[in-house]
């Protein structure tokens, strides 16, 4: 449960509500409507509403405000937006941060967020195992929606198993039957691990009523991983896919939304033709990895359309193997219709190791390690995804300039998108 201390007011902007009222910078704001204030998720959501009562704590005394004010009209605090990220209790038998590398990383890879409130704001998935009664209380009462979900599977028991937790929670089919009751949208995930969760099937139908949409995704391993656990590979790939498949064309008619997704690292696994940029609908689970090859050639054919002319020069591309394929048609493609010369490097993952293909976790070293003396023409084009989200720097704390000093080239970081991989190789 979260600890109250109050939220210390950073400023108080002129004119306003706050000000008009006596409020000052320095004091504590404590409660709305008797709610203690927890962070600033309670402000936010208060600031939005017309009536209600704040209580302040000044230097010498506590004073309870009665706020009337328009929907719209800004009460006029300044909060501190930080929220401390509260770790996982849990040990999951696939935990990616436990397959981390001994070498040296950023400290932060090695949090376990698992934090609702993080979940609510930057779209984290959290397993509900460390949220207590009240919270979800909360959560329904702030209207913290949509929050992203990992259930894994229906069946409490496994799902112990699997997050290997101690600790004692409702199970996740109630916390998400009474979220869904109090109008919280939930996009809900499978880590799908081969000879364990196996029963995707009545997962599936049992958290089909309380949630908005559900990503199967395929377990990822490094050279550090859980012995217990197995690649997903052709066969079991294709066993869960057509699971999936079948539900799609059922939720279709019944709900007219296919609900479930597969991952694209599936497909590609099983062998099988992805499905077409229609059937990924409004792409809610894209950053989970689904759909995202389908966004890709989309975006990609629109934007070549819209270009008559373009230099292209002699330049390199790297990317991770899953994709390796897809950017070498779209880089093909691009040269036969501009010129110019474009050398697509597939980057194999050494760090964390050959199990792990994805572009998301190449690293700086192994980057320069596989393209030392290699021809890269005028500049080396990398996606952004590499990138840790603010900042310059790779997974292994390598950064840009160090890459592109250490190359000999000019290093251009763009957006994994179609439209900007089409303006990156015909723009220099």
């Amino acid at each position: 449960m979260l600890k109250y201390f109050g939220m210390k007011i950073l400023s108080v902007t002129k004119g306003s509500v706050a000000e008009e009222l006596g409020v000052r910078a320095g004091e504590e704001l404590i409660s709305f409507d008797g709610f203690p204030v927890f962070d600033f998720l309670d402000y936010d959501y208060y600031n939005s509403c017309e009536n209600f009562t704040m209580r302040v704590r000044g230097k010498d005394e506590i004073v309870d405000y009665e706020i009337e004010k328009y929907e719209d009209e800004d009460l006029g605090l300044e909060l501190s937006r930080e929220i401390p990220v509260r770790s996982c209790c849990n040990n999951c038998v696939f935990c990616f941060v436990d397959q981390l590398p001994e070498e040296e990383l950023r400290s932060t890879l090695r949090v376990k967020d698992d934090d609702y409130r993080h979940s609510f704001i930057f779209g984290n998935y959290v397993t509900l195992t460390n949220v207590s009664e009240s919270e979800i209380d909360r959560i329904i009462r702030l209207g913290l929606s949509p929050l992203y979900v990992s259930v894994h599977t229906s069946n409490e028991e496994l799902r112990r198993k699997i997050l290997r937790t101690k600790r004692e929670t409702p199970s996740i089919l109630s916390r998400l039957e009474k979220l869904s009751r109090g109008g919280i949208k939930i996009h809900a995930q499978i880590v799908y691990c081969p000879g364990i969760n196996d029963d995707v099937d009545s997962t599936i139908r049992d958290i089909e009523p309380y949630t908005q949409s559900l990503a199967v995704v395929p377990v990822g391993l490094t050279r550090n991983c859980n012995p217990e656990l197995k690649k997903v590979d052709s066969a079991s790939a294709d066993a869960v896919l057509s699971v999936v498949e079948k539900w799609q064309k059922e939720l279709l008619v019944r709900r007219g939304t296919r609900f479930v997704f597969a991952a694209d690292e599936l497909y590609l696994a099983a062998g099988k033709e992805l499905p077409s940029f229609e059937d990924y609908e409004d792409f809610a689970q894209i950053e989970n990895g689904i759909g995202l090859i389908a966004a890709f050639k989309h975006e990609f054919d629109a934007a070549m359309e819209s270009y008559e002319n373009g230099d292209v020069g002699e330049l390199s591309i790297a990317t991770g193997e899953s994709a390796a394929p897809l950017i070498t048609e779209c880089a093909l493609k691009v040269q036969k219709k501009f010129g110019g010369k474009i050398n697509v490097y597939k980057i194999r993952n050494d760090f964390f190791g050959s199990t792990v293909t994805v572009a998301g976790l190449v690293v700086g070293r192994d980057i320069f390690n596989q393209l030392s003396g290699k021809p890269l023409g005028s500049r080396l084009v990398l996606p952004k995804v590499m990138l840790r989200e603010f900042g310059d720097v790779f997974l292994d704390g390598t950064t840009v300039s160090e890459l592109s000093e250490k190359l000999g080239v000019k290093v251009q970081i763009i957006q994994p998108d179609g439209e900007s991989f089409v303006k990156a190789l015909i723009r220099a």
